[in-house]
């Protein structure tokens, strides 16, 4: 007996992902009459050929009397007519087995995760956990990571079936376990905030990600709709999804590796003020490009911004600034702080897949470009967050929330609790978060970066006075990076109400143009 599998929900327990009753067909090969019989009546009733549909069979035939399951999920006047033709049929029968629905409007495919048959390779390792071969398991995000909590506890029954496979009695004295459904898994996502943030990313390509110390809100784009996968996808389908260039299947959240282009200034920033190797005080005169050796380095305002201090810089986002900066703070400085706020490092989100990212240092060029092969120019380009530095936007959503909480911060995690619907109350299990406390960073620096963040979409030559949205105060920093192709990566990263931070966020657009955008 096949039990219920657990839903998920939102925050405020809206159901997002559901169940609905879905038919499969097995066969007993000890009860089955001819063969050939058998499934050129299948063929004829599920509309596929016999050839394949024994295929099927013969390669997950196990033993005498080990159920086989022929297709799946197949539609009910399908089942109705196999139930008709049962005396013709000995040694089939069906089972009804979950399948998802999402009744909320929310797609988030790569953060559910979807359902899947059980491969040989898995089976071999799930065998002592119950497993049969024919069985859905999770095969990604959610799913995945929670199988163990959805899947519930099957239980049994014993029947007398005629020769036809027909039940005829309860055999009660032999005992009966009612199976246990599954747990509910209750994420942090707020479902009215998610379905605004899909609509927004809608056309685009990119990821997002909302937190207020949890994950609030998630967006991979583009996606595809999760429904797909709760019914065998025809080839074709698959291959669509496969070669599409935009890559609908590719979570670019947590799998995406981007440089974070300007974003990644504030640890310069950083780095510079607690080493004392910049002030606030201190200028550079930027004149549109910064020359090193025969090779000019550009700012992206090609004018110059003239003399200008590090909050300025940070406001406008000044290339040449920064170039001079790594000069005195140097590669050694400049990695302590990168890792210092986890860049390189997985976030450990309790998801599937995620990219750890790349902070280059010294051995790093050394390996990649020859031991003293590699140039200052590298060193200018991580000084704008380019060049290679890479990290997901799961990453620098945890960098924007960890400036809006002066270092204080939480692992990021996506399942709030898990709670059995059988029992009180307090069988809720919380999935209490990581606290990470990025220490040894002065209140003066906290402070300087919080009004540098502010001016960036408040001041006057802000890079991002257009997400000034009015009542609310938003502290923030752009970015830009160039692309291997195409137009330039844009980001936008930052945290509100400015006083009181209650969200941080990260928006990346791929070929986006550029972050003031």
């Amino acid at each position: 007996l096949k039990p219920p599998r657990g839903l998920i929900r939102d925050r405020s327990y809206e159901i997002l992902v559901d169940n609905r009753p879905a038919y499969s067909i097995y066969a007993i090969p000890g009860e089955l009459a001819a063969s050939d019989t058998t499934f050129t009546i299948l063929s004829e009733i599920l509309e596929r050929p016999a050839e394949e549909l024994q295929d099927v069979y013969e390669r997950r035939r196990r033993g005498t009397f080990q159920k086989v399951k022929i297709a799946r999920y197949i539609r009910f006047e399908q089942l109705a007519r196999i139930e008709e033709r049962k005396l013709d049929l000995p040694g089939v029968f069906y089972d009804i087995e979950p399948r998802r629905s999402y009744p909320a409007g929310v797609l988030a495919p790569h953060l559910f995760g979807y359902l899947g048959e059980i491969s040989e390779q898995e089976l071999e390792k799930q065998q002592s956990n119950g497993y049969e071969q024919g069985d859905v398991i999770g095969i990604k995000g959610v799913e995945r990571v929670y199988e163990k909590d959805l899947r519930g506890t099957e239980g049994y029954r014993f029947m007398e079936v005629d020769a036809f496979g027909r039940e005829v009695q309860v055999l009660g004295h032999l005992g009966e376990k009612l199976p246990y459904p599954g747990k509910d898994v209750v994420l942090t996502i707020d479902a009215p905030l998610q379905r605004l943030l899909e609509q927004i990313m809608a056309d685009k390509l990119g990821g997002a990600v909302v937190l207020n110390g949890q994950i609030i809100a998630m967006s991979s784009k583009p996606d595809y709709d999760p429904d797909i996968f709760t019914k065998p996808i025809p080839p074709s389908v698959w291959n669509s999804l496969n070669t599409n260039p935009d890559k609908p299947l590719y979570d670019r959240v947590l799998q995406g590796l981007y440089p974070p282009g300007s974003t990644h200034k504030i640890i310069l920033g950083i780095a510079g003020l607690e080493t004392g190797l910049l002030t606030p005080k201190m200028t550079f005169f930027c004149p549109g490009s910064f020359r090193l050796g025969r090779r000019y380095f550009g700012c992206w305002n090609k004018g110059g911004h003239g003399t200008v201090n590090l909050r300025q810089a940070i406001e406008q986002s000044c290339n040449v600034y920064f170039y001079r900066a790594i000069q005195r703070v140097g590669l050694k400085n400049w990695v302590h702080y990168s890792r210092l706020f986890r860049f390189g490092m997985r976030t450990e989100v309790d998801l599937t897949g995620e990219a750890q990212g790349l902070v280059p240092d010294s051995v790093y060029f050394d390996k990649a470009y020859g031991k003293g092969q590699w140039s200052a120019g590298q060193l200018l380009n991580l000084s704008i967050g380019q060049g290679d530095l890479l990290a997901t936007p799961l990453q620098v959503a945890f960098f924007a929330m960890s400036l809006a909480n002066r270092g204080r911060s939480f692992r990021p995690f996506i399942v709030k609790e898990k709670y059995d619907p059988l029992a009180e109350g307090e069988k809720t299990v919380p999935t209490m978060p990581d606290t990470v406390h990025i220490r040894g960073i002065s209140e003066a620096t906290w402070d300087f970066i919080h009004q540098a963040m502010y001016d960036v979409v408040n001041g006057a030559n802000g890079t991002a006075k257009s997400a000034h949205p009015g009542q609310i105060r938003v502290a923030g920093k752009t970015g830009t990076a160039q692309a291997p192709k195409g137009d330039d990566h844009a980001w936008f990263i930052g945290f509100a109400p400015y006083a009181d931070p209650q969200v941080a966020f990260a928006i990346f657009l791929e070929n986006g143009g550029g972050g003031g955008a």
